[in-house]
């Protein structure tokens, strides 16, 4: 008996896994032909444009599993279940492709789950039957948002997903609940498939359409599954500490979007999993850490359900909560101390700039950049009045400390250090970068050329430390006062012909990058720019942002312009040769 039992529920998964497995490549080609591709972003953790339609695959696979291998006395309910499942499914296909608006899901969503209630399958907790069909209303939208916000990383959603799935799969095979054992089978068997394209680094999204029906599909396993032997007292806890990490990471994440005044249903990098990779895991760490939560919690039940006493169950329930609540708080502390607006792009940028216009520019990269690199020339004091460069100056010290509060990993402690020790700085430019690296927790570090005079340059000579870090720095960035440190750095040849030979993008950030142009190219610096961002009212071949003050705005420029020259693998030429041929 036990292995028919056995057999059956493999059977059904197997199958499920199956067609996961061979509809998601069919799901590919029809996502580009229709164009539903999920493009980076701010909000997004992938580098590629990734189709999204691997919902379809695990609608195919749930729901073929079920008619394959379904039936019996329990018609009525699998057939609300899959009803529902279609409905739910199309729901987010739908917002896949137009968008809904988070109202339009909740309708779609409230849909199905009353299509379902009315199957057969809804809570039993209460006399009233309109309160219980109410709770079942409820505890389904909650639950179908929740693994559709859990969907923010690759494989997660799938994966946490599947754990669940195990554990009500175990659960229901031990009381002899066909249904939903069928049903938990064929969600593993469908998520299995489907993370195979799904964990990173993904080739396919599920979307909406894939996550709304995990979500419902879960929903529904939480509530037809009963213990007849066991308290109510105590089961109703099992469906929720099974999808614990679903549930922990909305409570989370609305908490913190209310106190910070965002919508919780906007998009963003502040879920669990994201403040993870932020705490120095990585990608694959951190989903792999959420599955054995999971999983942790799916035991829990297990013992809360056949071996704990009342008693016992409600203070282990109350244990969880209670680290669930210290665990907001302690992730809402370490998230008020990063910067949330960062784009995570995780690359290498250098950056030459001057004047206060370049502290909003430094604000931007360290929105996008693991590190940053800020490239600094002393000017020759002798050498200062001999011709028409007699206005080039270096970066003032005052200045150099506003740098280095910038690309702090913790601007506020150092400005309170820089601040207090400000009376004792009194060397050089080189010697006072030098300190600052040793001595401040930077996102990079501050390098500075050699002083001396090359010739008739203005400046010094370039350090090797300088051209190393500009032959593997991965996107260069120029802005700021032209005449303060830009000048100097850029005319020396060394520096100049190594920025020529990068194979990345020179972004030239200016209120009028023509003019800024002009005044490189009448000091002989070429080749140098590829890229220009300016404000929107200044034509010409370069991007635009509303504010070139405002940071933000800044960010988004600079990471599509980092994307594009990743995605196409191809350097457009540099803009002083279209402009001044």
């Amino acid at each position: 008996m036990l292995s028919e039992t056995v057999l059956r529920y493999s059977l059904i998964g197997l199958v499920a896994g199956l067609i996961a497995f061979v509809a998601t490549p069919l799901t590919l080609l029809v996502a580009r032909r229709m164009r539903l591709i999920d493009t980076p972003g701010p909000h997004k953790f992938h580098i590629a444009p990734v189709p999204v339609l691997g919902g379809i695959a695990i609608w195919a696979a749930i729901i073929g599993s079920l008619l394959i291998f379904g039936g019996g006395r329990e018609y009525r309910e699998l057939a609300s279940i899959v009803i529902g499942g279609t409905l739910i499914s199309i729901v987010g296909l739908v917002d896949d492709r137009v968008g809904l608006g988070p109202i339009g899901k909740i309708l779609g969503q409230t849909l199905a789950m009353l299509l379902i209630a009315m199957g057969g399958v809804s809570v039993n907790m209460f006399d009233a039957e309109w309160v219980n069909i109410g709770l079942t209303v409820i505890w389904g939208v909650g639950i179908i948002n929740a693994v559709n916000l859990q969907d923010n990383m690759d494989g997660l959603a799938a994966g946490t997903s599947a754990v669940a799935a195990a554990s009500f799969l175990i659960l229901a095979a031990i009381n002899g609940q066909i249904l939903v054992a069928s049903l938990a089978s064929a969600l593993l068997g469908a998520c299995l498939g489907f993370l195979f394209y799904n964990y990173q680094p993904a080739v396919s999204f599920m979307g909406d359409t894939g996550s709304m029906l995990l979500g419902i599909t879960l929903a529904v396993l939480g509530i037809k599954l009963t213990f007849p032997d066991v308290s109510n007292t105590q089961t109703w806890m099992v469906p929720i500490l099974v999808l614990g990490v679903p549930v922990f990471d909305t409570v989370l994440v609305v908490v913190s979007r209310v106190r910070r005044g965002k919508p919780w249903w906007q998009g963003g990098v502040d879920h669990t999993s994201h403040r993870l990779v932020k705490l120095g895991l990585s990608h694959r760490r951190t989903i792999t850490a959420l599955y054995i939560a999971t999983g942790i919690l799916g035991l829990m039940s297990a013992v809360i359900v056949y071996l704990a006493s009342p008693m016992i169950s409600w203070i282990l329930a109350s244990a969880t909560v209670v680290l669930g609540i210290v665990m907001i708080y302690a992730l809402e502390l370490l998230w008020d101390s990063v910067r949330e607006n960062r784009l995570d792009a995780d690359i290498k940028v250098t950056v030459i700039g001057g004047g206060k216009e370049l502290l909003s520019i430094l604000e931007a990269v360290t929105m996008l950049a693991r590190a940053v690199s800020l490239i600094l020339t002393p000017v020759v004091e002798d050498d200062r009045d001999i011709d028409a460069a007699s206005n080039w100056t270096e970066v003032g010290l005052r200045r150099l400390q506003d740098f280095a509060i910038c690309i702090a990993e913790h601007p506020g402690s150092v400005r309170n250090i820089l601040n207090y020790s400000e009376n004792d700085i009194n060397t050089g430019l080189r010697e006072c970068a030098e300190l600052m690296n040793a001595a401040l927790r930077l996102r990079g570090q501050i390098l500075v050329n050699l002083p001396g005079s090359v010739g008739n340059s203005r400046s010094a000579a370039a350090s090797i430390d300088v051209l190393s870090d500009i032959r593997e720095t991965e996107l260069v960035v120029i802005g700021g006062d032209l005449h303060e440190n830009v000048m100097p750095t850029l005319v020396l040849p060394e520096v100049q012909r190594e920025l020529t030979r990068v194979k990345c993008p020179r972004v030239l950030i200016h209120a009028d990058p023509e003019k800024a142009l002009d005044t490189l190219q009448a000091a002989g610096i070429t080749g140098v720019i590829t890229h220009a961002i300016a404000p929107q009212d200044i034509l010409g071949p370069w991007h635009s942002v509303k504010d070139l003050h405002d940071s933000n705005q800044l960010a988004t420029v600079l990471h599509r312009i980092w994307l594009n020259r990743n995605r196409t693998n191809i350097l457009t030429r540099p803009l002083d040769i279209g402009l001044h041929a």
